[in-house]
């Protein structure tokens, strides 16, 4: 960075710490004292140092402050004007700024991103048209894969070019609207198509036609403006690492600015009587777009947008109501951060936290909750169930029988009465329920000390002439796709059997050196066989380690099993004798 970029950054932050407030409060004495005891009380049981809030009702902010430390040592508190990383809420920035393309006809989001992309030739072995649809990838539906982990937390990020050559090197998960798997690696793509068709970086679109209009003048890309706060795990100041795939998690922003944010998209598009985006357009990121998969779970997604539907009940009148909670969350290391807002009652809130622990007491709609219920005399109910219509049904006895991939554990299901599951030191027991194909759950840790879980149950299903096992949450009857029943096994070949052993990192290796979690220079990789499939353990300090499994589909090449993100990761024997596998290559030691 330049002198004279600091400097620019510099006077941006002091106007607009200047110009703004540390504290917004219209609200009563009741309600205020109400969110601070609650929030007070939150951030010391949960050992949080810095959290700051925001509510916004019918276009104005009624309250934003801060409880706790941006800065511990310097015992600098945290305020309505500090600013945090906003992960994955980023998303819906991207989003936004394909939607305002489309609304300039510079962009079709039903055109294939390939159209742009020309280099991206990932393989696709489904029959599905080798496309990869822009609105699949906004909507998390197009079958690409969730992540590329090397590279992806680091000290000095490599290239969007880098990421598509990688992605080259890997295949599809599923065909398009197969299943909601979230991808991290298409919202990159996402950023790079916006800086194609505009021919300006991702950065600069979002300053001039998201931040400029909206008046955020404490948001950009990275950490580097001054009043951004430190981090913390526990007291201890911690490394918040960058972030590779840019438009989907590098945003940073304050509490200020995403309420001008929310109370545009509660407008329509429309922020001081200007039109960021056409209300149409809104409506698109806000509608439900997984209606249509072929998986269907209990989840309600647009472009860049969780949906989900609560129950209000206005305790004057008496009478009750369901209404849409809209929004997204975001986590990166320490930095945690959570939005939504009712468009029918035009309330939102955003909440942003600096510590690892504050995954724990960031949710936008326990603040929303809690504002409502507090100042307008409301019952609301986050845990409102929609009945969910699953298209699956029970298979016939016998066809549950075979051999199931989960990535981290496999099941031979030969017994249908009991279904016996090594997991490292545990062993999980599934006993089929009387007139059903669902299981109950019991596991012994260490193999000796028993534990009976009950809210939670495995169920068999059949779709489409394929078995599925599902989780079902018995308290609300949800339901998860995990993997589905293997239809054909190749066995295990020479060359794959040649490369078994102990294995360390070569190549390129992109890491965050001052942050343990994410330090990967120690990563090994250890490959043998379990019941005629690939079995990986992978060791390091870092947050990569642990045993997944993976099924042949060819002498040089293997697939992660179960379904959704993190599965369908491709493990390749190199023309040079190496592994690959997530961006990382290795050679054999032994």
């Amino acid at each position: 960075m330049t002198k004279l970029q600091s400097l620019i950054i510099l006077i941006s932050y002091l106007f607009s710490f200047f110009t703004g407030t540390s504290q917004i409060n219209n609200l009563s004495k009741t309600v205020k004292n109400s969110i601070d005891s609650t929030y007070t009380s939150l951030i010391k049981k949960n050992k949080v140092i810095g959290t700051s809030i925001a509510i916004v009702d019918n276009g104005k902010i009624v309250y934003a402050t801060g409880y706790g430390f941006s800065d511990l040592k310097n015992e600098i508190k945290a305020d309505a004007n500090t600013i945090y990383g906003i992960g994955s809420i980023t998303k819906s920035f991207t989003a936004l700024s394909i939607m305002q393309l489309q609304d300039e006809k510079k962009l079709k989001v039903t055109n294939s991103i390939k159209d742009y992309l020309h280099e991206l030739d990932i393989e696709n072995p489904f029959d599905d048209g080798n496309q990869i649809y822009i609105n699949d990838i906004l909507c998390h539906t197009s079958g690409l894969p969730s992540d590329v982990s090397n590279g992806f937390f680091v000290d000095n990020p490599p290239s969007i070019s880098w990421l598509i050559k990688e992605l080259n090197k890997q295949r599809m998960i599923s065909p398009r609207q197969y299943k909601f798997a979230y991808s991290n690696a298409g919202y990159g793509l996402l950023g790079e198509l916006i800086t194609r068709v505009t021919g300006i970086t991702y950065a600069d679109y979002l300053k001039q036609n998201i931040f400029a209009p909206l008046n955020m003048t404490s948001s950009s890309i990275g950490y580097e403006l001054p009043n951004t706060s430190k981090t913390y795990d526990k007291k201890k100041e911690t490394k918040e690492p960058l972030i590779r795939d840019v438009a989907a998690g590098f945003i940073s922003s304050n509490v200020i600015d995403l309420s001008n944010y929310i109370n545009m998209l509660i407008n329509n598009g429309d922020f001081n009587n200007k039109q960021i985006i056409s209300s149409n357009s809104v409506s698109e990121m806000e509608k439900d777009q997984l209606e249509n998969i072929l998986l269907s779970e209990p989840i309600s997604y647009g472009y860049g947008l969780f949906q989900n539907s609560i129950s209000v009940k206005n305790n004057i009148k008496n009478d009750s109501t369901i209404v849409r909670l809209i929004g997204h969350g975001g986590d990166t290391h320490a930095f945690h951060a959570d939005f939504n807002y009712i468009p029918e009652l035009k309330v939102g809130a955003v909440v942003l936290t600096n510590s690892v622990n504050g995954s724990s007491i960031n949710s936008a709609s326990e603040l929303l909750k809690l504002y409502l219920e507090k100042s307008n005399d409301m019952k609301v109910d986050l845990d409102y169930n929609t009945p969910m219509s699953y298209k699956g049904t029970m298979p016939l006895g016998d066809e549950i029988k075979g051999k199931y991939n989960f990535g981290e554990m496999l099941i031979d299901v030969n017994d249908l009465n009991k279904i016996k599951i090594k997991q490292g030191l545990s062993r999980i027991i599934l006993t089929k329920k009387p007139d059903s194909y669902n299981y109950s759950i019991k596991a012994k840790v260490f193999g000796i000390i028993p534990v009976k879980i009950k809210d939670q149950e495995f169920k068999f299903e059949k779709l489409n002439n394929e078995i599925y096992i599902k989780l079902k949450l018995t308290e609300n009857s949800n339901e998860y796709y995990l993997t589905k029943k293997k239809i054909s096994h190749l066995p295990v070949s020479d060359s794959w059997k040649s490369m078994y052993g102990k294995y360390e990192l070569t190549g390129d290796v992109y890491e965050c050196k001052d942050c343990p979690k994410y330090a990967v220079k120690d990563l090994k990789l250890n490959l043998s066989e379990d019941d005629g499939s690939l079995k990986v353990n992978l060791k390091s300090k870092s947050a990569f380690y642990g045993t997944i499994y993976f099924d042949i589909i060819s002498d040089s090449s293997a697939l992660l099993g179960g379904i959704g993100r993190g599965s369908g990761d491709v493990v390749r024997i190199l023309e040079n004798g190496n592994l690959y596998f997530s961006g990382f290559e290795f050679f054999k030691i032994k």
